[in-house]
């Protein structure tokens, strides 16, 4: 089991995922509208299945700049498989958003209304 690193494009965020004592860490940051969304969500979805056998909860941190609709379908994807994988209750969602991004905030609102897992709206 290895750990995740994609280096970010102009297109595509940085993703780095890590696990320790049970944890996994996975931190996503930049721009969000690659050429093949599901093609580049499928790779996370693909490492969070690989590392959930030896780890019981996970925390996703973000800090996404700008989403296209379909890395926003994508990504909900993604919360559902961490959320189908260590349950609601060992997934958190940290949506770090900028204090005058509304459109940032109502996606975060979106996804709580969506999935039940811990969301932590902050604001920078």
């Amino acid at each position: 089991m290895e750990e995740l690193k994609i280096n970010s494009t102009k297109n595509a965020p940085e993703v780095i995922g890590t696990f320790s004592n049970g944890k996994v860490s996975l931190n996503i940051s930049g721009n969000s509208f690659p050429e093949n969304a599901p093609r580049f969500y499928s790779l996370i979805n693909d490492w969070v299945e690989s590392v959930s056998a030896d780890n019981s909860s996970i925390e996703l941190n973000c800090d996404i700049n700008y989403m296209a609709s379909s890395s926003l379908i994508c990504f909900l994807g993604l919360l559902k498989k961490c959320e189908s994988v260590f349950g609601n209750g060992n997934t958190v969602l940290n949506w770090n958003y900028e204090n005058d991004d509304d459109d940032a905030l109502k996606t975060g609102e979106d996804f709580s209304k969506i999935v039940t897992i811990t969301i932590n709206l902050l604001p920078y």
